[in-house]
């Protein structure tokens, strides 16, 4: 059997669905995880799973020495730029292993060998969990100079490593997924950088690797999941790979707290919460936060936001003006301000947006006419600099100003 290690480095506060995935590691005990942190994890974990201490200055000592130029890495968020490199600069851990990986946190696997066979590792040398473009929460390598190397293929890696900006180089440099019909679409973009999937989708028509791209994972927040003793299934009528919880733990109805002090070994995902039964009675509770509690959500905003209009107009002046990014974004959002000291918005495409308050839900403003609702954090001081976009299905898209640099 070929040996598999998957890599992460998280620098942070441990996340609530992060014994979700170490549950899934220890249940893919032929694979090693590597999970370089300054988290401080004082409970036991699996023979598989490895924790190693480590911090931001530890990583800029190491990729300055192993890449050869000086790195100044000063967020964690930076890292995910780097993690095609990962190869090189973990080269010292590395030296048993066929194929190394790279794998998020916010991600629970199901049976990885079922999928990552020794025939599929056999005859690729990069493998994709999905069908047209690359998502890092989960991706091979074959460990090998030539593969290990690709990231220097591209003539931004320099420019992108020592630049404080993150580019999603690790992936299609935050191009719009959805618009991803096949792999060659990433040069129908027009991307600010050369991420790596423009090197692997390169090199493969070179015919200088072969890369594997097929859709393993979920996403979003389907519902119906079950994990039974490793065995990830949806709606008990296909097996997958991995559950990627990144819109899940984005949603404003999804439970995104820790209820349990160990994880079972059956549980299940609904769209917005999980649980360890099935009975008829916690699949009435399933019915009502899948449906009942949106609908009502909805309905008490949208009547707050037409109460709030016609009666008091309220508008907002507490936003503090500059360009705002959702981070797996590349659209910019601008907030400014009117002599009056009123605030507006601008979204590509879009003429001024008046911003107003709503009398009821205090931390939510709202504009009538494009259907917004922007939920603030009271606990900030103003003027805000932060805030998320909320639809009516409660995913949010956090924002933050844009900060300036030389």
């Amino acid at each position: 059997m070929k040996k598999i290690s998957l890599i992460n480095v998280f620098i942070g506060e441990i996340p609530w669905f992060f014994a979700f995935f170490l549950k899934s590691c220890e249940a893919n005990p032929t694979i090693d995880f590597f999970i370089f942190t300054d988290l401080a994890i004082d409970y036991p974990v699996a023979h598989n799973v490895k924790i190693i201490p480590f911090s931001l200055d530890d990583f800029n000592q190491l990729a300055t020495k192993k890449l050869g130029f000086d790195i100044d890495v000063k967020k964690g968020y930076k890292l995910c730029d780097f993690r095609p490199a990962f190869g090189i600069l973990f080269s010292d851990y590395l030296t048993d292993y066929d194929f190394w990986g790279i794998t998020d946190i916010d991600v629970i696997y199901g049976r990885i060998r079922e999928f990552i066979t020794d025939e599929v590792l056999e005859e690729y040398d990069v493998i994709c969990v999905r069908h047209a473009f690359i998502t890092a929460c989960c991706m091979f390598y074959k460990n090998n100079a030539y593969v290990n190397n690709l990231f220097a293929k591209s003539k931004d890696y320099k420019m992108i490593f020592t630049s404080p900006k993150n580019y999603a180089f690790d992936e299609t440099n935050f191009e719009n997924a959805n618009s991803f019909r096949e792999i060659h679409d990433i040069f129908k973009k027009n991307c600010e950088i050369e991420s790596i999937q423009h090197v692997i989708v390169k090199e493969g028509d070179l015919g200088n690797l072969k890369a594997h791209f097929d859709l393993l994972l979920i996403d979003g927040t389907p519902g119906k999941l079950k994990w039974d003793n490793g065995i990830f299934s949806y709606d008990g009528k296909f097996e997958f790979m991995l559950y990627h919880l990144l819109y899940y733990k984005c949603n404003i109805f999804a439970n995104n707290s820790l209820k349990w002090s160990q994880i079972p070994d059956v549980f299940y995902i609904d769209k917005f919460d999980y649980r360890k039964s099935n009975s008829v009675c916690t699949r009435f509770k399933v019915f009502y936060n899948n449906n009942l509690k949106p609908f009502l959500w909805n309905l008490g905003k949208k009547a707050d936001c037409l109460l709030s209009y016609i009666l008091f107009r309220k508008k907002v002046k507490m936003m503090e003006t500059g360009d705002y990014y959702y981070h797996l974004d590349k659209q910019k959002l601008v907030i400014g301000r009117h002599d009056n000291g009123v605030n507006f918005m601008i979204i590509k495409g879009s003429s001024v947006i008046t911003i107003y308050e709503m009398t009821f839900n205090k931390n939510y403003f709202f504009n009538i006419y494009h259907g917004l609702m922007i939920k603030i954090d009271r606990n900030q001081s103003a003027p805000y600099n932060k805030f998320d976009i909320v639809c009516s299905t409660g995913h949010s898209k956090a924002y933050v100003k844009l900060e300036k640099t030389v």
